[in-house]
């Protein structure tokens, strides 16, 4: 029995110790980014966009009135664009709220091919043109 406690003080205090934590990654740079987006030649009135890094998390940007500004990782980004409508409430929703469904393409959004080169100096503006069909 004091073997087993012995054991479990130990291995308490490797965790302890080590904890889940920092696993020793760096994380990625980020910069001021800017731009536009269009939707059929003209910007888009409301929407967000990502651009994200293989290993990191998304940057999630606002666009309004077809501009949109912030930080983004230095590399080549994956970006995503979506905008929102109201959409039917869902079934589990009490105060029958309407949803919000992406009424762009699917191109733009999770099938996105679109990326963004983000460079450690220099303009990183960006344009974007995306259309309804």
């Amino acid at each position: 029995m004091a073997r087993c406690a012995w054991l479990m003080s130990l291995m308490i205090a490797i965790f302890w110790t080590t904890g889940c934590g920092d696993t020793g990654k760096k994380k990625a740079a980020s910069v001021p980014v800017k731009g536009t987006v269009t939707l059929d030649g003209k910007p888009l009135p409301e929407g967000e966009m990502s651009f994200g890094l293989t290993g990191e998390a998304p940057v999630i940007l606002t666009v309004k009135d077809g501009a949109f500004s912030g930080n983004a990782y230095v590399g080549n980004n994956h970006v995503e664009i979506r905008a929102y409508k109201d959409g039917p409430p869902l079934s589990t929703d009490p105060e029958k709220k309407p949803s919000k469904v992406n009424y762009l393409p699917d191109r733009y959004g999770y099938k996105s091919t679109l990326t963004a080169e983000v460079a450690s100096g220099g303009a990183n503006d960006f344009k974007f043109e995306v259309t309804s069909r």
